[in-house]
């Protein structure tokens, strides 16, 4: 920590699904005086896709929805999820080939690199929508419904937030509850995770979580609830309740440690006494996360409030950093 400037993390490890340590490391705040508890509240960043995951699995083995299903109707193409968003006419026909499935692959047909990040384009999308408030999912959708996809759906892979958002919404219209509440008491409840322990992140700095520690960060973007005024760019340049599927929750380590316990990483199917070696990494202006399974039965989540800012993947980063320091002491344990 000290050698990143990181000045707030959490640590929790559990083996075959019970806890052996949880600790917080540092300051909850920025004059380093109240010092950080385990069960602090972070920003999860991308390792709750796995979460959004199992949500999807599990409506899927209720027979809720099939991983087959269409996502955006075209009126050729039942069982579909999503309707209204295809107003005006789609401009690009293969969208209606897309399928859950691929959604929760990244295979939809957007990549970022090339059409850029709706999770990173919330000012565009309201200047481009006219709008005087923040963007909602239904705003983004129709925005990126507008564009021509970057690729055929399934034929390649490529990280997409938006993909995740849409998949919030179909648990949304599966479920008949919203996607924090059908997490909350589906995935969550049954680990023995608190509700209070599984939240949205809020979108404006004034309004944080009393649990959530001091973030690090000099990135600045538009503001998408004040126009006109550049924020950091977790202060509002995005309505986190668009983005909570795909990564804009705030939790604990000891929780997502749990989760990890007992569903696969990245695709959120139980393991059921199953073992998995695999892993996930979050990175977002002011947080790095990771979450890993360990073919020994250990599952363990880091939490740190500071991203590599030169290195935003993780590759490289200090996330990898500390993986590999957390592995080395857990194979001198024993473990």
């Amino acid at each position: 920590m000290a050698a990143n400037g990181i000045t707030a993390a959490t640590v929790a490890v559990a083996k075959e699904g019970v806890m052996l340590a949880e600790r917080g490391y540092g300051h909850r705040d920025s004059a380093r005086r109240i010092p950080l508890p385990a069960d602090a509240m972070f920003i999860t960043a991308s390792i709750v896709k796995p979460v959004t995951a199992a949500a999807i699995q599990k409506l899927a083995r209720e027979r809720k929805l099939a991983l087959t299903d269409h996502v955006f109707c075209t009126g050729l193409n039942a069982p579909c999820w999503l309707a209204r968003e295809l107003q005006p006419a789609l401009p690009d026909a293969r969208v209606g080939a897309i399928t859950i499935a691929q959604l929760l692959e990244h295979q939809g047909g957007w990549d970022a690199d090339i059409s850029g990040d709706p999770m990173q384009s919330e000012f565009d999308i309201q200047q481009s929508l006219g709008l005087s408030v923040p963007p909602q999912q239904d705003d983004i959708i129709r925005f990126v419904m507008r564009q021509q996809l970057d690729f055929v759906p399934g034929s390649t892979t490529a990280y997409s937030n938006f993909g995740y958002l849409v998949l919030g919404q179909i648990i949304e219209k599966a479920s008949g509850s919203s996607y924090l509440t059908y997490v909350q008491d589906n995935i969550m409840g049954p680990l023995g995770i608190p509700k209070a322990d599984f939240e949205v992140m809020r979108s404006l700095m004034r309004d944080r979580h009393p649990r959530e520690p001091h973030y690090i960060t000099t990135l600045m973007a538009p503001s998408v609830f004040v126009p006109g005024t550049t924020v950091l760019a977790l202060d509002g340049a995005v309505r986190a309740e668009n983005w909570a599927p795909a990564g804009q929750i705030i939790s604990t380590a000891k929780a997502m440690t749990l989760f990890a316990a007992h569903y696969r990483i990245p695709d959120g199917v139980p393991l059921a006494g199953a073992k998995n070696n695999s892993g996930f990494s979050g990175a977002d202006p002011g947080v790095a996360t990771v979450l890993r399974q360990l073919p020994s039965g250990i599952s363990y989540a880091v939490m740190m409030n500071k991203l590599d800012e030169n290195n935003p993947s993780g590759d490289a980063s200090y996330q990898l950093q500390i993986l590999h320091r957390i592995e080395a002491v857990l194979k001198d344990a024993g473990l």
